[in-house]
């Protein structure tokens, strides 16, 4: 009997030569969903750093969005968001932009019912492990043009992650509306902390004579 205990980790990367063959169908992406990126950047872009959960490796990328800007808004900070909380400074860099998916684009649902036959357990939308969940999405490249998946961050939200050639997307459109960051935090029920206060507000005291 396994040794394994109910608290281990137990998603592992796809066995060589695994044959996806009636994996769950994610459908077609939705016609409109929400980008979170940073304000310096259009929304269209494909990541292939290491740390984003179904990054591609170069020269491929991954480009991820959610169905609600809240959901787009959690899984933008991750675990920055403590007591639904974020700094100013977080939230003003952020930008929420609305746009307009692929209609032609295919998708797995790996949160789908039946993604357990292949060996996908839950814990691929959850893990710290991205050596293992960007292992799956190399091998989901080949067979679809995206991936949908419930947030890690945001219960009851769904995401995509479209994958691409690495770096800015300018052919796939602009954002039909953009969301300040501190608007859309609010929105997503996440407290802005006030910054700190301007030097010239700060009244010094000397210390006290010895």
């Amino acid at each position: 009997m396994s040794t394994a205990a109910r608290t281990d980790v137990v998603q592992t990367a796809p066995p060589a030569g695994l044959d996806l063959t009636g994996f769950p169908d994610g459908g077609r992406l939705p016609a409109e969903a929400f980008r979170a990126h940073l304000a310096e950047f259009a929304p269209w872009y494909f990541a292939s750093h290491p740390h984003g959960r179904f990054n591609l490796r170069d020269p491929n990328g991954t480009c991820c969005f959610a169905a609600a800007a809240s959901t787009a808004v959690r899984e933008f900070f991750g675990p920055k968001v403590r007591r639904n909380e974020v700094s100013a400074a977080d939230a003003a860099v952020l930008r929420v932009s609305t746009i307009t998916p692929p209609s032609d684009a295919s998708s797995a649902h790996v949160s789908g019912a039946g993604a357990a036959r292949f060996g996908v357990t839950s814990e691929l939308t959850t893990m710290g492990d991205y050596a293992v969940t960007q292992a799956w999405a190399e091998l989901f490249k080949d067979q679809v043009d995206a991936l949908r998946y419930d947030s890690r961050f945001d219960p009851g939200g769904e995401a995509w992650a479209l994958f691409g050639t690495a770096g800015p997307a300018p052919s796939l459109g602009g954002a039909a509306a953009v969301i300040d960051g501190a608007r859309a935090v609010e929105a997503a029920g996440v407290s802005v902390l006030p910054g700190p206060p301007r030097k010239s507000a700060v009244r010094m005291v000397p210390d006290p004579p010895a």
